[in-house]
């Protein structure tokens, strides 16, 4: 996550939604001293998010918090969220997991052929085993007690998004978005294929998300100017 209060804005971090890139952005671009955000182990920045809140959700969650989490902790009021720009990235379900699979087979079988086979052995009804990073839910993000509220951003808009939401406030872009965890899935040409029954235990558990990514998924957006001058 990412808070300026200076600026009103709270950026929430989805799993492999380039959402830790995004931070780090941020971060190396936002001028807000007093910004709360969480650490971005990509580039060994420390969280300035207070530590008694970070450690109730270690060792996964502490990255990805809801929207619903942070006003419990007291870390932005109902009142600032109805004034404040809130977002977060919303990834196709289905690439999402094969992201989710290559990111895992990094380390549990890093020699050994990717198949479906594998994907499922270590997954059940879409999650993988060992990583509950992996079923959260995107849409959930999102939510003021059961309300939707906020913008997703789509993954694959995110360039031209990050671009108009600088452009628009007027911030300046010193330093270019960087491109983290992108080694594990090299070659997108020979991937694994997931079958109807892995999308079907897909939809079951991600329904919203797919609900929400068929709604919102539309032509091109249209921006002002490059990202990277």
């Amino acid at each position: 996550m990412y808070l300026s209060h200076k600026h009103k804005f709270l950026f929430l971090r989805t799993p492999k939604t380039a959402s830790s890139s995004l931070s780090d952005f941020f971060i190396r671009n936002i001028d807000d001293p007093d910004a709360i955000y969480t650490e971005v182990e990509d580039s060994n920045i420390p969280g300035t998010l207070d530590e008694s809140i970070v450690s109730r959700y270690r060792p996964y969650a502490f990255y990805h918090f809801t929207l619903n989490q942070l006003i419990d902790e007291g870390v932005i009021t109902r009142d600032q969220v109805a004034e404040y720009d809130i977002f977060a990235l919303l990834r196709n379900p289905v690439d999402r997991a094969k992201s989710f699979y290559y990111f895992y087979r990094k380390w549990k079988d890093p020699q050994g052929d990717p198949s479906i086979e594998q994907y499922r052995n270590w997954t059940l009804n879409g999650v993988f085993k060992g990583e509950p990073n992996s079923g959260i839910v995107q849409t959930n993000l999102l939510k003021l007690g059961k309300k939707d509220v906020g913008r997703f951003w789509l993954y694959e808009d995110l360039d031209k998004e990050l671009s108009n939401f600088m452009f628009n406030r007027r911030l300046r872009i010193d330093h270019p978005l960087p491109r983290h965890k992108t080694d594990s899935r090299k070659n997108k040409d020979d991937e694994i294929e997931f079958e109807e029954q892995d999308l079907q235990a897909m939809r079951q558990t991600f329904k919203e998300d797919f609900d929400l990514y068929n709604k919102i998924a539309k032509p091109p957006l249209t921006y002002q100017r490059p990202l990277f001058p």
